[in-house]
């Protein structure tokens, strides 16, 4: 089984699962990762929670023991995903399963993935992990000329621009809500990539910012 347990500072979600467990989610993602709805810049940010997975499987991330006693201990293998990369990237399967001829397994995963983002959300604070969890189900998918820039923003302004824990948490609502292609944020963020795009004589798509990460509590 999918484990989700949310970071103690509120940052994301820590994705737990054995190897088998993380192999064949990675094998799905894989599979909606390629094709419509997804443009090439679509597929490769959605490969990045496949590459995620992939590390975590490989037993380069995390370990945690679960079980009560000696008989069903287990060590399971984990990666943590900041909120707005996973949250986005989830809803982007779920979206691109709507254009696939997905099998059992397929949905299976899709909805281990969704029921660890709710359980993950719900536990940290029950309220606002709800209004996260509803968001991610009303996921519509995103325009072809959207700039998935925009989510690597916005998840920094996430990560630094609120006191680690709940305060960083509450803000989590506006920014899902504001990752939308007609939200004033974004369109403002549009407008001044495509006049640099102009200004460079490149695609919009092809313009990168080079953002700071300093440390952080997860």
């Amino acid at each position: 089984m999918l484990i989700g347990k949310a970071t103690k500072y509120g940052a994301g979600i820590t994705l737990y699962g054995d190897y088998w467990d993380l192999h064949n989610l990675y094998e799905t993602i894989h599979f909606l990762a390629n094709g419509v709805p997804f443009n090439e810049q679509f597929s490769n940010f959605v490969l990045g929670l496949a590459y995620d997975i992939r590390h975590a499987y490989q037993g380069n991330r995390k370990k945690r023991i679960f079980g009560y006693d000696n008989i069903d201990k287990i060590s399971y293998r984990g990666v943590d995903i900041l909120w707005p990369f996973f949250l986005v990237q989830v809803g982007m399967l779920r979206w691109s399963a709507g254009f696939h001829a997905t099998t059992r397994e397929h949905q299976a995963n899709l909805f281990r993935l969704e029921a660890c983002s709710q359980q993950a959300l719900i536990s940290y604070d029950a309220e606002i992990g709800a209004q996260c969890f509803s968001w991610l189900t009303e996921f519509p998918g995103l325009p072809d000329n959207y700039l998935l820039e925009f989510i690597s923003k916005s998840t920094k302004k996430y990560i630094f621009e609120s006191k680690p824990g709940k305060s960083r948490f509450k803000q989590l609502p506006e920014i899902l809500l504001n990752l939308s292609p007609i939200c004033p944020e974004y369109t403002k963020f549009e407008a001044e990539i495509r006049k640099a795009a102009k200004e460079q004589g490149c695609k919009p798509e092809d313009i990168e910012i080079a953002y700071d990460w300093p440390d952080f509590k997860w």
